[in-house]
């Protein structure tokens, strides 16, 4: 795990994404290039990337098929260093935006040569912004207190719910998503993982509570600080940061469809805070 720390503004907008999949000819390059713009467009805008910037399929890869690639200007399948330099060049208008990077599995493919991501960060020339697989963030004010913490995870496999509604299924998934996050730190106000390609935000969850003075009954609700040393986990965050990655395509046998998964969310995620306190987190489907 890395440990990262800054210092943000009271007022920011916090841009959870990843799974971009630079070099995958199934990418929505035109979704990406739009939330960087967004990005670089909104003076209250940081950004964590949580890892897959990049396909990285190598000749000798099972699952490598040049079909599915996009082609450089030689007409040859795109192949990971040009993959670097693609993200590097795409990222360079919001790199001083950029909080946190995290590394994907698929850039994991290539670390017996050299660190992808590392590589990204340093093209970038943010390298303090390299997170490994997982990193916690403490985001400090303009005055050098905590507001609070976040956690970026690369992530794994969700458990995918049989239940007979679509409602129930999703409600699944989000629990599966808490209990994944929620083990691998107890102060993280905002816990958030790539790795699936869903889109998905969990919020806090108003318990109620009764009290009495004796006389009368009072109603409360069980809340945390958000800068708190121990944050109960049903009163954080939880995110789930989407892709670029389309399942389908036509005229193309992409590896989603193939392996037979249901269709998902493209987009990313915004946590908005301001004066310092969370506002909440918009899942934005583009």
């Amino acid at each position: 795990m890395r440990l990262i720390d800054v210092t943000l503004p009271f007022d920011h907008d916090l841009y959870l994404f990843g799974d971009d999949h630079e070099g995958a000819l199934a990418q929505y390059e035109k979704g990406l290039n739009s939330m960087i713009s967004e990005i670089e467009g909104n003076p209250l805008a940081y950004g964590i990337h949580h890892g897959d910037a990049c396909e990285t399929l190598a000749v000798d890869h099972p699952y490598y098929n040049p079909v599915t690639l996009k082609k450089n200007e030689d007409g040859n399948p795109s192949i990971p260093m040009e993959q670097v330099k693609v993200q590097a060049d795409r990222y360079k208008p919001i790199a001083g935006k950029m909080i946190a990077w995290v590394k994907g599995n698929h850039e994991r493919r290539a670390d017996k040569f050299f660190d992808m991501t590392r590589e990204i960060c340093d093209r970038l020339e943010r390298p303090e912004i390299y997170g490994g697989y997982i990193c916690k963030i403490t985001i400090r004010d303009p005055k050098g207190k905590v507001m609070y913490k976040t956690l970026a995870y690369h992530g794994r496999r969700i458990a995918e719910s049989r239940a007979g509604t679509e409602k129930q299924r999703q409600a699944n998934r989000e629990s599966s998503l808490m209990k994944i996050l929620a083990p691998l730190a107890g102060d993280c106000l905002i816990m958030s993982m790539g790795h699936t390609h869903r889109l998905m935000v969990s919020e806090p969850l108003n318990r109620l509570y009764l009290t009495d003075d004796g006389k009368h009954l009072k109603q409360g609700y069980i809340k945390s600080r958000q800068a708190a040393d121990y944050i109960d986990p049903e009163n954080r965050y939880y995110v789930n940061t989407g892709s670029f990655l389309r399942s389908q395509m036509i005229g193309l046998d992409t590896y989603a469809e193939i392996a037979g998964y249901a269709p998902v969310e493209l987009g990313f995620a915004v946590a908005h805070f301001r004066d310092g306190k969370i506002q909440g987190i918009d899942k934005r489907v583009i």
